[in-house]
């Protein structure tokens, strides 16, 4: 069934992008039996100016899959059919999609909080109560972040600094010569990458929003005679900012990448630190990397790493911004003796339930720690 409503299209929706502005409150019988004209109610007179641009989104989105599963269940959207097991259904069609039980959590509470208004407003628009009411959520897995054993961080180290022979250009014709780099590969860039992750624990949109005025010394001579260099007002979540340093390793492989390859794709005015090679259809106005792009180059690192080690116990694939930050999380716990003010500081976190997991050691490195007492 396809309808159209205002701005509105059911079938493969399309709705709930944006909503005009603020209606007055309707005649809650006046509105006709469509989920789809409740959420574009709810959103216009619940959401939309009431909770933040990001929310109201992620509201939209969890909204826009319910209809579409509910369409797609039984060729219409009358509200008067929404019962808990559709709910149910729902929740089982997310977990089978592979999404985690956190964000099938975020989905339910979004319907959630959509049906509970909706029961407060007309008690008799559900036939069955409140479809979403006693629904629980979905128990969470322990939080056990992957990180890194010294040997791994090793031999991905080793890697990195041999990164330009994985670029070089492949064929007979260099055959006993040293082949040239592809046009578009950035081995410097990508070893700093790698560098800069595991010595501050920054997260990947953190890494994607760093200019070269935060560094502190920005220059390659300065940065290979420092002692110490840091990365000043680091934007976290929530608005936060932090000052994070850099390793020797970390400092020299930035020198390395703005002294040999940076300036081939930045103009002086581009304040972007890692930047995308120059003629790249999909590269930004400003140059700046995607988020994606810090996926692609990890994950092709760690093939890469895996080819050469034997040992599947020393495999790193698939390679993740995350892992980096949280192999940087446990030993700066060690170091500080989980100090957890210190390592609020460092990783840009505010909630005790993220702090805590840098304390306590993967599965794998406990079991070790044990049989070596």
């Amino acid at each position: 069934m396809v309808h159209q409503e205002g701005n509105i299209r059911v079938g493969k929706v399309h709705y709930l992008e944006q909503f005009t502005s603020r209606k007055e409150k309707p005649a809650w019988d006046s509105l006709p039996d469509s989920l789809e004209s409740w959420m574009k109610q709810y959103m216009q007179l619940a959401v939309i100016g009431v909770r933040s641009e990001e929310v109201t989104k992620k509201i939209s989105l969890h909204l826009k899959r319910f209809l579409n599963f509910f369409l797609a269940s039984y060729g219409h959207d009358r509200i008067s059919a929404c019962l808990q097991r559709d709910v149910l259904a729902w929740r089982r069609s997310l977990q089978e999609q592979g999404l985690s039980p956190s964000t099938v959590n975020s989905h339910i509470a979004s319907l959630s909080a959509f049906t509970t208004w909706v029961h407060t407003q007309d008690p008799y628009r559900f036939p069955a109560g409140d479809p979403a009411k006693g629904i629980r959520e979905l128990g969470l897995p322990p939080l056990e972040p992957r990180a890194l054993s010294e040997d791994q961080v090793r031999s991905l180290k080793n890697l990195c600094d041999r990164l330009e022979r994985f670029h070089q250009r492949k064929g007979r014709r260099w055959k006993g010569k040293q082949a040239p780099l592809k046009a578009h590969s950035r081995p410097w860039r990508d070893r700093a990458i790698v560098f800069v992750l595991l010595s501050t624990g920054l997260r990947r949109q953190e890494l994607v929003d760093l200019n070269v005025s935060q560094l502190e010394p920005n220059t390659p001579e300065e940065l290979r005679k420092a002692r110490r260099a840091r990365i000043r007002r680091v934007k976290g979540k929530g608005g936060t900012e932090r000052t994070v340093f850099l390793s020797a390793d970390a400092r020299l492989a930035l020198a390395d990448y703005l002294e040999k390859e940076r300036q081939k794709d930045a103009t002086e005015e581009t304040p972007a630190l890692f930047l995308s090679a120059a003629g790249l259809p999909a590269r930004k106005p400003d140059g700046r990397l995607s988020p994606r792009a810090i996926n692609s180059i990890l994950e092709q690192i760690g093939r890469w790493h895996d080819a050469e080690i034997p040992d599947p116990k020393r495999h790193l694939s698939p390679l993740r911004p995350h892992d980096l930050r949280h192999t940087f999380a446990f030993r700066l716990a060690k170091e500080t003796g989980a100090d957890p003010y210190e390592l609020e500081r460092r990783l840009g976190h505010r909630s005790q339930r993220y702090i805590q997991r840098y304390t306590n050691p993967p599965e794998d490195q406990a079991a070790r720690y044990i049989e070596e007492f």
